[in-house]
């Protein structure tokens, strides 16, 4: 049985509710007792089988499918092509060389695509496959990957070298192996096996867009060519958008929970920049400027935002599912979802551990520090930089709100001078329109004159993405696949929507369609060590992930949507 933190993290409820502003609530859980509308009805079993085609089991499950499954995905991942947080314009820093290398291997790895695809390449290094449709009323389908990966910290701290994708038989070690060369490799791998036959031509247009920058927020790549497929297609002009992400598959009970992740979490960093006067270390300040922003850290953490469950959101529908399909599984649970008590369950995910905590509320880490060039001087600049995963139920412009009033008592304190956001018009706005209550009276000013300055900037923002419907036409083509993909003997497959904590490429697709689903289709992904040491691939997990690629896609084929 799954560990409930696999099973729920990731997921959290959702609406179009304005929030009260935030601060430190963190046991205020809001919510309420009210009947649900939602009763967790199973779409039908989607079988393709009619397109006449081989079925995944008899493609893929032979050893020669796995060999060349392996191999394929080895010659992927022994190409280093990583994203590096410093890299210069594509074409002019040389660390971009591997990416050439890598679109060489694809093409020599998938020589059936390269030839019935139509290939554009989009800022240099993103590529775009269009395989058309013979019926151009269709709305097209765009399925995504990424091709880079993230350094390597210590090469020499890994069980085997980590570009040299060993195979030992039941896994595939090295970076990217997971993230996310696994669905690269099998959602070509997909389409070589369609094109390489007589009997698959396609009624409906697919595209595969795969960016070279995703680790690095994905402006170079895919968001490149999402502008460039909005110019080209147009709003809503895709039937369905599907990415890597989700929480994969979880078995509870007689259940298997699926769950392809219909939203992400808004994200925003906001870097604290304090300058104050220096001087000799042998007679200090009370506080130097790393001592002012350690104040400012504790500030933050002692404040951290409130949770809060919305009736009928992803992580709710999630629950009332869980609860109608393995309600033996947690009783105390069951019964807080069959009560409608919003409240109970909020407080019970947030006692649960921080993976499910995070479903439900913004997340608040402190992850960069820097001050200070001399031992004998005290720092004159010193920076902090807070990486912020926003709930729906907050706002972007809120958690920098919060951030002022965080620092105010401390930049009275010390004197300073405080910057928040200069030509950040959307919080300007909001900082005029909404005032949050009176704070408690600041500690007494510093005799010390610091001439200090501390100003506030933001990075990397994106507002939480809308929720994908798990409903309709589109839903029921992927959960019928789900189902139909993952059958077991005795048991139930459950698509359920969630919330993903994270983020991914989809963030530049948003408009393109109202179906957009982040979902890794391999039941080990969580246990991949996913960018960090010894990362690594479950072979069978990658079968999986190719059996379902191809399932889906004549699926899609055939539906009318």
């Amino acid at each position: 049985m799954a560990k409930l933190s696999l099973l729920l993290a990731g997921v959290a409820g959702v609406s179009a509710y304005v929030a009260a502003p935030a601060g430190d609530h963190s046991q205020e859980l809001l919510g309420s007792v009210t009947p649900s509308r939602f009763n967790c009805e199973l779409p039908p079993i989607l079988d393709p089988t009619g397109d006449g085609l081989p079925s995944a089991n008899d493609l893929f499950s032979s050893k020669s499918a796995r060999e060349q499954q392996v191999r394929r995905l080895q010659d992927i991942v022994r190409v280093p092509s990583i994203s590096y947080d410093d890299l210069g314009p594509v074409g002019e820093d040389e660390r971009w060389a591997p990416f050439y290398d890598l679109h060489d291997v694809l093409k020599a790895t998938f020589p059936t695509v390269h030839k019935r695809a139509h290939l554009e390449k989009i800022n240099t290094l993103g590529l775009l496959y269009t395989i058309q449709g013979s019926d151009t009323d269709l709305k097209p389908v765009l399925l995504m990957a990424h091709q880079d990966v993230v350094p390597v910290a210590d090469a020499s701290t890994w069980k085997y070298p980590p570009f040299d994708a060993v195979y030992d038989g039941d896994y595939i070690w090295g970076r990217g192996t997971s993230d996310d060369k696994n669905s690269l490799t099998a959602v070509l791998s997909a389409f070589e096996a369609l094109l390489s036959s007589d009997d698959w031509v396609p009624k409906r247009t697919f595209v595969l867009a795969f960016g070279f920058d995703e680790e690095c927020s994905g402006f170079r790549g895919a968001g490149e060519i999402g502008a460039y497929l909005k110019l080209r297609y147009g709003e809503d002009s895709f039937a369905a958008i599907l990415d890597e992400g989700g929480l994969g598959l979880h078995e509870i009970g007689n259940a298997l929970y699926v769950l392809p992740g219909v939203t992400e979490k808004g994200h925003i960093n906001i870097f604290f920049e304090l300058d104050v006067v220096g001087g000799h270390s042998s007679i200090p300040f009370p506080h130097t400027g790393i001592g002012i922003i350690a104040e400012i850290i504790s500030e933050l953490e002692a404040h951290p935002f409130k949770a809060e469950l919305i009736e009928d959101g992803p992580v709710h529908n999630h629950l009332q599912c869980q609860a109608r399909h393995s309600p033996e599984v947690y009783p105390d649970l069951t019964k807080l979802v069959q009560q409608g008590d919003l409240e109970g369950i909020t407080h019970w995910l947030v006692r649960a551990g921080r993976d499910t905590q995070y479903i439900v509320q913004t997340s608040q880490a402190a992850d960069i520090i820097s001050g200070g060039q001399k031992i004998n001087a005290m720092p004159e600049k010193t920076l902090l930089g807070v990486n912020y995963r926003v709930a729906h139920h907050n706002s972007l412009a809120e958690v920098q709100h919060n951030a002022v009033r965080r620092v105010s008592r401390i930049v009275k304190k010390y004197g300073l001078t405080l910057k928040p956001y200069e030509g950040d018009d959307e919080y300007q706005k909001y900082a005029a329109d909404f005032e949050f209550e009176s704070e408690s009276e600041a500690e007494p000013k510093e005799v010390i004159d610091y001439k200090g300055t501390l100003v506030l900037t933001t990075q990397g923002k994106f507002h939480p993405s809308p929720i994908s419907p798990t409903s309709g036409p589109a839903w029921d083509v992927l959960a019928g696949t789900i189902r139909h993909s993952f059958a077991f003997d005795n048991g139930t497959v459950v698509p359920s929507g969630e919330i993903m904590t994270g983020n991914t490429d989809t963030r530049h697709y948003i408009g393109l369609s109202e179906n957009i689903w982040r979902f890794t289709p391999d039941r080990y992904h969580a246990e991949n060590n996913i960018h960090t040491i010894d990362e690594h691939a479950r072979v069978d997990g990658h079968i999986e992930m190719l059996k379902f690629y191809y399932n889906f896609v004549r699926n899609f084929d055939a539906a009318k949507l």
